[in-house]
């Protein structure tokens, strides 16, 4: 019997031990507790994806019973990393995490968004939005108002592309048109534009305003450096040198032709499930108990 007894007190201890699992993500209101109705859950999905659709943000609500013996921001950062909420680049991720029966929630903010949504303002949302509610067991209102003040956070602050790929298709078109322009530049400006003076002082005019509207360009729309436009003058100077002087050649050379063949002739003529974006959280956020 007393054997018996150990193996069952032995057996207890290890599942109390067991750690809350995590849920698979599977939509962006997760709720093991059925404490949300259908039309509640519903609503808050709506202003989620708004959120998501608005600012490339991936916030996700995850509501359980309790998590046993583990503290709710270490359970928040389990779910977190294992959902990999947000942006894999910006780690830009948000995890709602209610305890309804330990009366405990948590806002865990991803590494990217801990300037924007900052552990004070996430405590001051739990206190001032989220707690309140709770005491009056409404849930859905106080998940609703904190999502309000996250949106209202988030869209006055922290604009993201609506598609980042919009604006790498754009950069690249911009690279394309500009390279297409240089060329252009390179062969007919030192012939129509400063077709007088010597091969240099074309080259060196051309060179001058090519590099004038590189620039400007760099100035308006670009992040780089000065030396950029430094090493693009040089470069573009050395290649219309050598372009005018083949040019120049060419032309002698094909003069001299004509003339020798015109000697020679004598006179001839030529005729839409929700996933995670594989973000991760480096532990900002704040926790709140009612």
């Amino acid at each position: 019997m007393r054997y018996f007894i150990l193996i069952f007190t032995f057996v207890c201890s290890f599942v109390a031990a067991q750690p809350t699992i995590v849920p698979q993500l599977q939509q962006q209101v997760t709720d093991i507790t059925s404490s949300l109705n259908s039309q509640e859950k519903k609503e808050l999905t709506r202003k989620l994806e708004s959120i998501f659709n608005n600012t490339q943000v991936q916030i996700a609500v995850l509501i359980v019973p309790t998590t046993k013996d583990e503290t709710i921001e270490k359970y928040a950062t389990r779910v977190f990393d294992n959902w990999r909420l947000g942006d894999a680049k910006r780690n830009d991720g948000i995890l709602i995490i209610v305890a309804w029966s330990d009366r405990t929630v948590r806002i865990q903010v991803g590494y990217g968004l801990e300037e924007k949504v900052t552990d004070a303002l996430a405590g001051d949302i739990i206190r001032s939005n989220m707690i309140p509610a709770f005491k009056q067991q409404k849930l859905a209102q106080g998940l609703e108002l904190a999502i309000n003040a996250l949106n209202n956070q988030l869209t006055s602050q922290h604009q993201y592309p609506a598609n980042p790929s919009e604006i790498e298709s754009a950069s690249s078109s911009d690279h394309y048109y500009f390279a297409i322009f240089w060329v252009f530049a390179v062969m007919f400006f030192p012939f129509w534009f400063f077709h007088q003076g010597s091969n240099f002082c074309r080259a060196c005019k051309s060179s001058v305003c090519i590099s004038a509207i590189y620039l400007l360009d760099l100035f308006l729309f670009s992040d780089k450096t000065f030396s950029s436009a430094v090493f693009f003058f040089f470069f573009t100077f050395t290649t219309i040198m050598v372009f005018t002087c083949l040019c120049v050649l060419q032309k002698k050379a094909s003069g001299r032709s004509y003339h020798s063949d015109n000697s020679g002739s004598g006179g001839g003529s030529s005729g839409g499930g929700f996933s995670g974006g594989g973000g991760s959280s480096g532990g900002g956020g704040a926790s709140g108990r009612w």
